[in-house]
């Protein structure tokens, strides 16, 4: 008998492509990620921003750096980001998107390590774009060193 139900793959193994034997290409993931919002702004997180703050707001006493990263993220995609290359925006959003969701590689509510994902997100998207960042920073006063990913210089 011939089945015509196209099996339907669930979010968690969408996410599994990017997983390999030594672990999460992250870097992959974000391009990719970024890449797959497209051209158009990303639809829903404007509209999905003021949640996100309730959620950076609660993660202040766990993890005060991916609050202050969220954050910055947050009034980065707000701020003119329209001349910005495409790939920034679309990023920046899709590091938003991830943390604001409920499905992630490592759910966020396993005690002590559930945002680790989400902070490995935000420190990718904001080591691939720091001179971006940097400048955006300098231009507006904010302390660029407070939000820098480890890996950027």
């Amino acid at each position: 008998m011939n089945n015509s139900n196209p099996r339907v793959a669930s979010p968690l193994e969408d996410y599994m492509i990017y997983v390999s034997d030594e672990g999460v290409d992250f870097d992959r993931f974000v391009e990719c990620g970024g890449r797959m919002l497209g051209r158009k702004e990303p639809v829903g997180l404007a509209d999905g921003l003021p949640d996100l703050r309730e959620k950076i707001k609660a993660l202040r006493d766990e993890n005060p750096r991916l609050a202050r990263q969220m954050e910055f993220l947050a009034n980065f995609f707000e701020s003119d980001t329209a001349h910005l290359p495409i790939n920034v925006r679309n990023e920046t959003a899709f590091a938003l998107l991830y943390a604001a969701k409920d499905v992630d590689l490592i759910p966020d509510d396993i005690p002590g390590v559930g945002y680790l994902d989400d902070a490995a997100v935000a420190e990718n998207v904001l080591a691939r774009h720091a001179d971006v960042f940097a400048q955006h920073c300098a231009a507006h006063g904010i302390e660029w060193a407070a939000l820098k990913p480890e890996t950027a210089n």
